[in-house]
């Protein structure tokens, strides 16, 4: 098989509505590997976008068992990429709180995935910094004016609660920010365990999400 025949055997395997999502992992995947394919002329060959065929590939690296779980679920494409990063437990937790819930409340299948996966594996430092209030960011720049802490710092910190008071989303580039900041003040002992400021739920909250 060339790579012609290869397309258009992914093509045509991908187009069926009356295969299941188990068969065409492995057999397009089986084909797009055989040839050395690559992601953007397939994708653009079955009229796919590149990320979701990339998702869907990478579904193909998970084991048997799994995949045909993932296939009986009949989850959305959008929950592709969540399944194919999670582990075994992660993705055996989602699928089965899927299966049993008769309705979703206000979120989407990917958003339910998500939050199953996370129960499992336990939120990242950058998601439990970002739930940090608009409050707690202020009340953190207040206090940081009376250590040695540069203005530039009390700055951004003063910025991002402003954000956050707002109900904006902070990007992940503005967390990464928020963690060097909030190591900083570890550091310069704003934050620090047993504080005797009347504070020491919020720092030990801060603390044991930077893993200190």
């Amino acid at each position: 098989m060339d790579k012609i025949d290869a397309l258009e055997l992914i093509k045509g395997t991908w187009d069926k509505d009356n295969l299941s999502l188990e068969d065409k992992i492995i057999k397009i995947s089986d084909a797009f590997y055989s040839v050395g394919l690559d992601i953007a002329t397939t994708s653009n060959y079955i009229k796919a976008t590149p990320a979701e065929f990339y998702a869907f590939l990478s579904l193909s690296n998970l084991d048997e068992d799994i995949i045909r779980m993932i296939s009986e679920a009949k989850p959305p494409k959008t929950a592709w990429p969540l399944l194919a990063s999670g582990n075994d437990d992660e993705i055996k937790k989602a699928l089965s709180a899927l299966s049993s819930s008769h309705s979703l409340k206000n979120e989407t299948v990917s958003e339910f995935i998500f939050q199953q996966m996370i129960e499992v594996a336990g939120e990242t430092p950058e998601q439990q910094i970002a739930q940090l209030t608009g409050g707690e960011l202020f009340y953190l720049a207040n206090k940081a004016k009376n250590f040695s802490v540069t203005e530039k710092d009390i700055k951004y910190l003063n910025s991002f609660a402003g954000q956050k008071k707002r109900g904006k989303v902070l990007s992940d580039k503005q967390i990464s920010v928020l963690m060097d900041i909030l190591n900083r003040l570890a550091s310069n002992n704003v934050i620090q365990r047993d504080s005797i400021d009347g504070d020491q739920e919020l720092c030990d909250k801060v603390l044991d999400a930077l893993g200190k």
